[in-house]
């Protein structure tokens, strides 16, 4: 069984078929254990609004379930080296969605720097490419890519999942910044020091 786990509902996106409008984001069970689960996909929202919520949980689940494989869903790519560093020291994967054709600049710079880092072979990474977004002749052998998707209507969850959310409060979640986005440096902060903040 995989964990889906709400980290925030904030978002810097509008999308008109975003999955979040099928769901009430608020009635989700509160996650109060990582254990049993092979697969922890840590979604938002959009995740890389708040960098130190992403850390804090691929710890926390590291601590509880040492096997379990942590996977990000993002749509963000604008800080590449960001990305990087919490795919070599947090995540087993990650899954980047490209919604338009403002996102390609950035994916382009992200992806030429994963090229040039032998640290991530061996990592799972897909691309989920939005209808009408052409990469024209880039170098995608990385990536499991996805072309021409689609939002799909009522977004039904995989029958191997279940829907939780990580905080009491979705709206609410800690708003310091914690986590100093250097590569290979983090300072991590126990989740009762980021309730308090």
């Amino acid at each position: 069984m995989n964990l889906r786990l709400l980290l925030l509902s904030e978002c810097n996106r509008t999308c008109k078929g975003c999955c979040n409008k099928d769901f009430d984001l608020e009635s989700l069970p509160v996650c109060n254990s990582f254990t049993g689960y092979e697969m922890v996909i840590l979604t938002g929202g959009e995740p890389l609004l708040k960098p130190w919520l992403i850390i804090n949980t691929a710890v926390a689940v590291r601590a509880e379930n040492p096997t379990a494989k942590i996977v990000l869903y993002t749509a963000r790519s604008v800080d590449p080296a960001l990305f990087v560093s919490l795919l070599e020291n947090h995540l087993d994967g990650i899954t980047l969605t490209l919604h338009t054709r403002k996102d390609v600049a950035s994916f382009i710079t992200l992806n030429n720097l994963i090229k040039s880092m032998p640290s991530l072979a061996g990592k799972s990474l897909r691309l989920n490419v939005f209808r009408g977004i052409n990469l024209g002749d880039t170098d995608l052998s990385q990536w499991k890519v996805k072309n021409e998707i689609q939002w799909i209507k009522e977004c039904p969850l995989p029958s191997d999942e279940v829907f939780m959310r990580r905080y009491s409060s979705i709206q609410n979640v800690p708003a310091k910044l914690v986590a100093a986005p250097v590569r290979k440096v983090f300072q991590i902060i126990p989740d009762k020091a980021l309730q308090a903040a």
